[in-house]
């Protein structure tokens, strides 16, 4: 494991993914999700890459060929290379080698970046293709926050909404069944949660307005703030009908699979189209 640390905060990341694993503040407050004997959900914020959700057949396609791809991709199942480490920031490093190519025919490169500042933990996805053709990916963070008292107490406000919260049909979890309408339960930019919104699997929300995203007690204190101007869908999801202790808020730059046959990747909803030789960037920043 690797830690960085700064006066305010603690981070710990597992090069197994480069996941973040523990991020504590200086008062000794968790905010992430710790899993016990992996009750509930045993991860506490993978990265996905280079597909979000679940696939059709578990296959998408390219270039008229067909490739198996598991849910969420295969970056969150590979060690990353430390590339530099300091007291307080990380940078770690996944690329393409011979078993991705069979499910990934790119020669990708994955860096992702940790430093803590006394504002909170930073995060910055950095995509490069280092390919001679357009590489097709999608990238998500995938952190569980611990909840200290019941979900229904707790609610979202949502930072930039100009119009109402418009949300993405899913239908069956976790495919998406391409209907868009607004979120009802949301009131102007603020979202009370309970486990009955939750109970029928993700919600996938249009973020392409949003700036942030704080979680808060119903009486109004910050719990935590999460930034999301670079993605354009936030996703909430925590176990269905197990009244689990934590949410997950996903910025997502791309989406899972509208059920039906094997998606062609050209044309996939979320999909980001990555030029030869190119890159794009993704920051988010955790905040207490």
């Amino acid at each position: 494991m690797i830690t960085i640390h700064c006066d305010q905060y603690t981070a710990v990341i597992n090069p197994l993914g480069a996941e973040l694993t523990q991020l504590t503040t200086a008062a000794g407050t968790e905010l992430l999700w710790q899993a016990p004997e992996g009750k509930f959900w045993r991860r506490h914020a993978p990265i996905l890459f280079p597909a979000i959700g679940k696939s059709n057949a578990d296959r998408y396609q390219w270039q008229e060929q067909e490739y198996e791809m598991g849910q969420h991709g295969f970056a969150r199942d590979y060690p990353f290379t430390v590339v530099q480490q300091d007291e307080d920031a990380v940078v770690l490093r996944l690329v393409a080698n011979a078993e991705t190519r069979l499910r990934y025919p790119f020669a990708f490169e994955l860096t992702v970046t940790y430093w803590l500042s006394a504002e909170g933990l930073q995060i910055t996805y950095h995509v490069f293709n280092a390919d001679t053709e357009t590489m097709p990916f999608a990238l998500g963070f995938h952190p569980g926050f611990q909840l200290a008292a019941p979900l229904e107490t707790y609610v979202l406000e949502f930072e930039g909404v100009h119009s109402p919260i418009a949300q993405l049909g899913v239908g069956p979890a976790p495919f998406r069944d391409g209907r868009i309408s607004p979120l009802l339960a949301a009131q102007s930019n603020r979202l009370p949660l309970s486990h009955q919104l939750l109970d029928s699997g993700l919600v996938i929300l249009d973020a392409r307005d949003m700036t942030a995203v704080s979680l808060r007690e119903q009486a109004g204190r910050q719990v935590l703030r999460l930034s999301i101007a670079d993605f354009p869908y936030v996703t909430l999801w925590t176990p269905e009908h197990q009244q689990a202790p934590f949410i997950c808020l996903e910025p997502f730059a791309g989406l899972p699979d509208q059920k039906g046959p094997v998606t062609d990747w050209r044309y996939k909803l979320g999909n980001q189209l990555l030029p030869a030789g190119e890159s794009r960037e993704f920051k988010t920043m955790i905040t207490k």
